[in-house]
């Protein structure tokens, strides 16, 4: 069984921003630190809040095609600079801000002018960001290559390997991800896939596999968190579920429009006759046997890439799929490949009925289209995979590891209200009024959801039930959206009853100081950290006039008295409303290795 390592509380807007481009989050950090200064610079002050959003300006004026735009004066157009120019300076610009952040980002891991790189990337881990993700990877390979003997790097050296990455790493160390506090997801989750383990079947149930007891769940939010366990690289084909792709890539290649001449969107019973076609004599939807044979007759006859070899058109196809997963296992299964070319004559009879029906574009090859399609569902992934394809989905084509831009935001939006729909099978609207989320399931026991924006889940477990869907599969994403409340629908709930999973709030003051000393109490250095680099001031009292200072050296917690003295800039003289400064309140609670640490940054602050 295999987790991400660490886990990590979460919470954010379901429908959160489309996730951006690498650039384009760099140039939008950029913006928004115009005003940070690094802690050596100057005195220790309040931290800079990195989660403020930037100020945008309106253009100097708003054309609708109608009235000409303002012209520069010709004697000014003269005198303006190049365009190459500018363009250096505000590379130049953003490369300085992305240093200076680094810097900052340095002094919040630093110990002794020096960043342990095993705890600095534990840090990271600890977000659901795995090693092999390639937005990190290359930072983590140069900072263990230039590594010291000691493991640790200084600050010359930290920053020439973390300046080119530093915008997703400040997303994940102050808590941005979809789920920032993934700790307690992954452990609610974990709960959540022993109890569907141990689960034993019931009357309904039926095994209709010889791998039964297989059973393994990967996740993949928006933001690339990753959290897998069980089966979860266990290779498995993709079956039923690739006809939503195949309809997703026919839409995103020919518009929405054209596909829904051929094929309808309704729902279809699994008790009516597959030779049955809805009123405007096409099939009711592209999730069924027919709907797919025309959507893969639609992708056949495109010519991707110029190529007409059938085997190149399926690499074609593959190679989407491939993008769609990051890149992670995607192969045809030849074994499947010939066993469902062994019982295609089905397919054969419901494609010439389809043919006499006048159903299928014109001049088209069956032969080709059923070959097309059987690769297609031939297609061998793991969950892990699966669950990368998924979250691309969830974040409207965009691979949120790759930043690739694989299918049009209409292409998705049609291929997931088609999954609400009809996408598993006769349970379809049960599942979609107790989740409300767009799935597929498959006669391998695969089972894909998405939550829009949040995350996407693949399970895979081949004990089916009556509807030949995967029950444990389906029992774990009713209880996840149960405990999550994922529902779409879950406007107003009791305030106990919900288990925020939603990004990290902007609190008040109140809640802010509340929580640093909190942290402070329990000796949670990486909360500690996230508030600082979030803008929080670590020098706020409560009503007795306490600061993080305070609790940390009533209660001994010496490596938050290190972080907040070494790292953030604490006041040290702070007095409470007894009047008694940090080092007192550790003599009067006896903490004598505390007492210790206080003197000398007592004795070093009266020195300067």
């Amino acid at each position: 069984m295999r987790e991400n390592g660490v886990m990590i509380n979460g919470l954010t807007e379901r429908n959160a921003a489309p996730v951006k481009t690498a650039e384009a989050q760099e140039t939008r950090f950029a913006e928004n630190i115009s005003n940070l200064v690094p802690r050596k610079a100057k005195p220790p002050q309040r931290p800079v809040n990195f989660v403020a959003p930037g100020s945008t300006a309106l253009p100097a004026f708003i054309s609708s095609g109608g009235t000409k735009a303002p012209q520069a004066e010709p004697e000014r157009m003269l005198t303006a600079q190049p365009w190459p120019s500018i363009s250096r300076t505000e590379a130049q610009h953003t490369q300085s801000k992305r240093k200076v952040a680094a810097d900052v980002l340095f002094d919040s891991f630093a110990s002794g002018g020096r960043v342990s790189t095993n705890h600095f990337f534990e840090t990271l881990w600890c977000s659901g960001i795995l090693r092999t993700d390639p937005r990190i990877k290359d930072c983590y390979a140069l900072m263990k290559k230039l590594q010291d003997s000691d493991g640790a790097v200084d600050m010359n050296t930290f920053q020439r390997c973390v300046t080119g990455f530093v915008s997703f790493i400040l997303k994940a160390v102050q808590g941005r991800f979809v789920i920032p506090d993934f700790c307690m997801f992954a452990e609610e989750t974990q709960k959540l896939f022993i109890k569907c383990k141990q689960l034993s079947s019931v009357e309904e149930k039926e095994d209709r596999s010889k791998a039964s007891g297989k059973w393994g769940i990967s996740i993949c939010t928006v933001d690339g968190q990753r959290l897998s366990l069980g089966d979860w690289n266990e290779p498995c084909v993709l079956g039923e579920i690739a006809w939503p792709l195949v309809y997703g890539l026919a839409v995103d290649q020919l518009g929405v429009d054209h596909v829904h001449r051929h094929v309808g969107v309704e729902e279809y019973a699994k008790y009516e006759s597959p030779f049955t076609l809805s009123k405007q004599g096409v099939p009711h939807t592209p999730l069924t046997e027919t709907g797919a044979i025309i959507c893969a007759s639609l992708l056949q006859q495109l010519t991707l890439r110029q190529v007409t070899e059938e085997e190149e058109k399926f690499e074609s196809v593959l190679n989407i799929v491939r993008r769609l997963c990051n890149k992670e296992h995607a192969n045809l299964n030849c074994t499947s490949y010939q066993g469902l070319k062994e019982d295609i004559i089905r397919l054969h009879a419901l494609s010439f009925y389809l043919q006499e029906k006048k159903c299928f574009p014109e001049a088209n090859d069956i032969n080709a289209t059923l070959d097309l399609l059987l690769q297609c569902m031939s297609t061998e992934v793991t969950c892990e995979s699966g669950a990368a394809l998924a979250a691309t989905l969830a974040n409207g084509g965009l691979c949120p590891m790759s930043g690739d831009q694989v299918l049009s935001s209409s292409a998705v939006r049609s291929t997931l209200s088609i999954m609400q729909v009809a996408g598993m099978n006769d349970y379809s609207r049960k599942f979609h009024f107790k989740t409300s989320m767009p799935a597929k399931s498959s006669s391998s026991g695969i089972v894909l959801t998405v939550v829009p924006g949040v995350l996407g889940i693949t399970c895979w477990s081949p004990e089916l039930d009556v509807y030949g869907n995967s029950w444990r599969a389906v029992h774990f994403c009713e209880e996840l959206v149960s405990v999550f409340q994922l529902h779409s629908f879950d406007i107003r709930t009791p305030f106990r009853q919900v288990l925020f999973y939603r990004q990290w709030k902007v609190e008040s003051e109140g809640y802010q100081i509340m929580n640093i000393l909190l942290a402070a109490y329990r000796g949670d250095l990486q909360s500690l950290r996230r508030y600082f680099l979030s803008g929080a001031d670590v020098n706020a009292v409560d009503y007795d006039g306490r600061s993080a200072l305070h609790v940390a050296a009533s209660e001994g917690r010496l490596e938050v008295i290190k972080f907040l003295m070494e790292s953030t800039g604490a006041n040290c003289t702070l007095k409470d409303r007894w009047g008694n400064t940090a080092l007192q309140e550790a003599i009067r609670c006896n903490q004598g290795p505390a007492v210790q640490l206080l003197t000398k940054y007592t004795d070093y602050k009266e020195m300067l």
